[in-house]
């Protein structure tokens, strides 16, 4: 596995209402897509595709139907296609489009927006890794410590203004030695560059009940909270996101391992809870 880090991908906005009637396109003339995560791996892999305009606002909505196209760079020709399901970041407010491709190559893949109504929008660049920088579904679990409460207080522990204590019962090692599910959640949500870490870390909060055979833990994605000259940099990355841990490339994570301490599915950036019902 890679071991590098990237800065985190800001992928926050404002959504705007996209035109009503289905005779008019589905994005203004100069909407043009992104795609939102970096940590894209060969083989089947998850992408998330923003609809931006050029003075930043973020455009999409479950209304609005959008077909997503992916080929290699060299080969135009070689394309697949899916639709694009879409994905709140921010209840209401700002979304993505999620698709799940096949890739059979590394380098750089083209994805492309095809609305319902309206002109393709010009292809956006993914780079295709041979090895993902976190673990991939199908790797085994880092098993790195992890902070509880028997140790630390909330302030220390997180930054969730209304943190839920089994979050934070039962370390990463402990939980992956338990012969139970795990649900392993990374986020800041006092930090986040992407604004998505404490809507992501609420959702599977709200789901936490209905899986009580499963662990459920929390990471800060820094450490050092209380500290009088504290600064979320990375001199105060936890150990367990970092290089000698998960590596990971951007924040929000969210991670399913299973009894045996392999991951079976990974969420960069955005989730839906339709996606973790069906990874538990």
């Amino acid at each position: 596995m890679h071991r590098r880090m990237f800065p985190w991908l800001a992928v926050a906005g404002l959504l705007v209402s996209a035109c009503g009637g289905s005779a008019e396109p589905s994005f203004p003339e100069d909407s043009f897509g992104i795609v939102a995560n970096r940590d894209v791996g060969t083989g089947s892999s998850r992408v998330l595709v923003g609809i931006l305009q050029p003075d930043g606002a973020r455009l999409g909505s479950p209304d609005i139907s959008v077909d997503l196209v992916a080929n290699p760079i060299d080969d135009p020709a070689d394309t697949q296609s899916a639709p694009g399901i879409f994905t709140w970041i921010i209840e209401d407010v700002v979304g993505l489009y999620r698709v799940e491709f096949e890739f059979d190559r590394p380098g750089t893949w083209e994805i492309t927006v095809q609305p319902e109504n309206g002109d393709t929008l010009a292809p956006a660049a993914v780079n295709v890794l041979e090895e993902t920088f976190s673990p991939n579904i199908g790797d085994r679990a880092p098993v790195v410590d992890t902070p509880t409460l028997a140790e630390f207080p909330y302030a220390e522990l997180t930054t969730d203004p209304m943190p839920d204590p089994r979050f934070y019962e039962i370390s990463l090692p402990d939980a992956l030695a338990s012969g139970r599910p795990t649900v392993l959640v990374f986020s800041t949500p006092a930090y986040c560059v992407t604004a998505a870490c404490g809507p992501l870390l609420d959702l599977v909060k709200s789901m936490a009940d209905d899986y009580p055979d499963t662990n459920f833990v929390h990471v800060e994605v820094y450490t050092g909270l209380t500290e009088p000259d504290f600064q979320p940099d990375p001199a105060h990355l936890a150990p367990a996101a970092g290089l000698d841990g998960w590596s990971l490339p951007s924040e929000p994570w969210v991670f399913v391992i299973n009894e045996n301490g392999i991951v079976t599915a990974r969420f960069e950036g955005a989730m839906a809870a339709d996606e973790l019902r069906a990874a538990l």
